[in-house]
């Protein structure tokens, strides 16, 4: 018998799926007469200037809204534009146009998505949010982006903030945080329909937004996915997935000084995986998740913020089954205390609710079997404008508790100094944690054996340096040199059980440039370099392959260069070249590949996109499982789809 055949899984999936008739059903029932209209997704496809690109505006740097250009952090804005034109249609891939972030297909629903090293497809040291609320996988950790999916035309920006943000997000934003900001329901009125169609992937989805009464506006939606199995080199590559997942949001304002969202979603997504020739197994992910939130803006412009989620998942392969809920409250206040010191200051707890079970109890076993976790914080974050709008100093600390870790004290000191609106130098020291997975933890064999028993925080120190310049009118460059210090990484020590036996460092420079020789033509290169040096700690009995391993884990080299050509008013076309750097422990070569979109405006209510990826090979490898050596790799396969987006106004 296999060990797929003696785990209790849901029975593979094969052939297409409903999920594309199922959204196309639903978009018939919204289909009524739209209250307001909106602009077609090609009427949004508009050039963005080099003042604009410095104007973006994101908060995930400080918790406050300011100016990518004037933030005090390695800060990258993805907007609705960038996203609508590429043709993605996944996270993942859209985050290949950030700097400095590496992503790399471990199959055809898979993904390994980091910053500054340790990538794989459970990379355990980057936060990522969905309007503020983290969607970090506690049994694993890290984020598994095939249990994720968005309706890409509902995404108002995606923000990414490279290098540690313990302090104002807390534990587990060791190298970065990831936050993907979806539109308010008022800006997504009337019916959208849209269905994508491809050799490897097929999907639809329908919208419908209406205003509910002077001053709120709502929105529902459902989409279905399917994708097909990437190339293996041997046997059945087992990597098809299917999705489906419908949701709402409700904004709305009471009165003149408050406002209020309320969102919720309800998803399955079924994928399959080999993880060796020998063993395949299905993978089930279930979710439902409501948010609330409540802001109220004083007369003095001082904004008071409540927070409140549950979230609900469960996981099913790999010999596990875990259901978890979550119930997380924050507040959060923007105090502008003196004319200098603008301070945010919060609070947050939350507290996880899960049972866990595996395939071969009493053999192996998360215990206990049920287990109740409570996370407690305070921050604080004071902006001292030195000299006004020309010098300023943050000074940010967090404490947190949790129960899988010792409280921690997350500090960071940032200095931004803007001499003029087009010159920005910058430096940050930081620090961060990343605390241990129920899995880790709690993994036992023979009801004896408990696996992560001395198993601790993992740490890092950041110092980062920056320079944001704009020469003339056409060009802008953002150049970031980082050095980390990391300590207490996991090991695997002599004999099994997990220790914190590795330290080291890394270091990198993370260089983003847009070139804009006429209104309706613009270039963005992208180049990042990264060196990791890691050793194993004296008294440690951990081997010096597990340090190797880490180090490769992310390629050294890793280039992007994207044209954006606005051809007439109704037609764009854009195309990224990639170079992507070898991972030699993994046994993966480097590669070069290219992305092509054309969107064109057929009429005012209907867009179509044509879009081929990996055009340059018929397949080829990205990233592998850390079992990669064994010579068990699935590579991705060369693709080319049309989508059709309907949205009358």
């Amino acid at each position: 018998m296999t060990a797929k055949e003696n785990i209790d899984h849901h029975p593979p999936f094969r052939g297409a799926s409903r999920a594309t008739r199922l959204a196309a059903l639903g978009a018939l029932v919204l289909g009524v007469p739209a209250a307001h209209a909106t602009t077609s997704p090609v009427e949004a496809l508009k050039e963005m200037s080099i003042e604009s690109l410095m104007n973006v505006e994101v908060v995930s740097a400080s918790r406050r809204a300011e100016s990518t250009q004037s933030t005090p952090s390695a800060s990258f804005v993805l907007t609705r534009d960038d996203l609508l034109r590429t043709g993605v249609t996944s996270i993942p891939d859209a985050l290949r146009l950030v700097p400095g972030v590496q992503v790399g297909h471990v199959d055809a629903n898979k993904w390994a998505v980091s910053m500054r090293g340790f990538n794989s497809r459970e990379a355990n040291k980057l936060l990522v949010l969905v309007d503020g609320r983290s969607i970090y996988d506690r049994l694993f950790s890290g984020t598994l982006w095939e249990a994720q999916d968005f309706l890409i035309e509902d995404i108002d920006r995606i923000e990414v903030i490279r290098g540690p943000g313990g302090t104002l997000w807390g534990a587990n934003a060791f190298n970065g945080v990831i936050n993907i900001v979806t539109r308010r329901a008022s800006d997504t009125q009337g019916v959208l329909l849209s269905a994508n169609a491809g050799a490897e992937e097929r999907s639809g989805s329908a919208r419908f937004g209406g205003q509910v009464g002077d001053s709120q506006f709502a929105r529902i939606y459902v989409k279905g996915l399917e994708r097909e199995t990437g190339y293996a080199t041997t046997g059945d590559p087992y990597d098809a997935a299917k999705s489906r997942r419908a949701g709402f949001r409700w904004d709305g304002d009471l009165g003149l000084a408050d406002a209020f969202t309320m969102s919720g979603e309800v998803s399955r997504a079924d994928t399959g995986i080999r993880e060796t020739h020998d063993l395949v197994q299905d993978i089930r992910h279930e979710g439902r998740n409501v948010l609330l939130r409540w802001r109220h803006t004083g007369a003095s412009g001082n904004v008071l913020q409540l927070q409140a989620f549950y979230d609900y998942v469960l996981f099913d392969s790999m010999g596990y089954t875990q259901s978890r809920d979550t119930w997380d409250l924050e507040l959060q206040h923007h105090w502008q205390v003196a004319e200098r010191h603008a301070l945010v200051w919060g609070a947050g707890v939350r507290r996880m609710q899960d049972h866990t079970r595996t395939a071969y109890p009493g053999q192996i076993d998360i215990l206990p079997l049920h287990r109740t976790d409570r996370v407690q914080n305070a921050f604080a974050q004071d902006t001292i404008a030195l000299l006004p709008e020309r010098l300023s100093l943050v000074l940010g600390l967090k404490y947190e508790e949790t129960d899988y870790a010792p409280g921690e004290w997350l500090p960071n000191v940032r200095v931004a100094w803007t001499p003029d609106a087009n010159h920005t130098l910058w430096g940050a020291v930081s620090e961060a944690t990343r605390v241990p997975s129920r899995i880790e933890s709690d993994l036992t064999f023979f009801n004896a054996i408990r696996l992560g028993g001395n198993f601790g925080s993992e740490k890092v120190r950041a110092y980062e340096l920056g320079w944001r310049e704009r020469v003339g009118e056409p060009f802008w460059y953002d150049l970031v040199l980082f050095y980390n210090d990391f300590d207490d990484l996991r090991t695997s020590e002599a004999g099994g059980p997990l220790g914190n036996g590795m330290y080291g460092r890394g270091r990198g420079a993370e260089l983003a440039v847009r070139w804009q020789p006429t209104p309706r033509l613009r270039f963005d290169g992208a180049y990042t370099r990264l060196a990791s040096n890691l050793a194993i700690a004296p008294g440690s009995t951990a081997n010096r392959g597990q340090a190797y391993l880490m180090e490769g884990l992310a390629p050294r080299h890793q280039g992007s260069l994207r044209s954006a050509l606005d051809v007439s008013s109704r037609v764009t076309l854009d195309a990224t070249l990639r170079r992507v750097g070898d991972l030699p422990a993994l046994r993966i070569p480097a590669y070069t590949d290219l992305d092509v979109a054309v969107n064109v405006e057929l009429t005012r209510s209907l867009a179509l996109t044509l879009a081929g990826r990996n055009l340059l090979h018929p397949h080829h490898p990205e990233q592998g499982f850390a079992n990669s050596a064994t010579g068990l790799t699935t590579e991705i396969e060369r693709t080319a789809y049309a989508r059709l987006v309907w949205e009358p106004n």
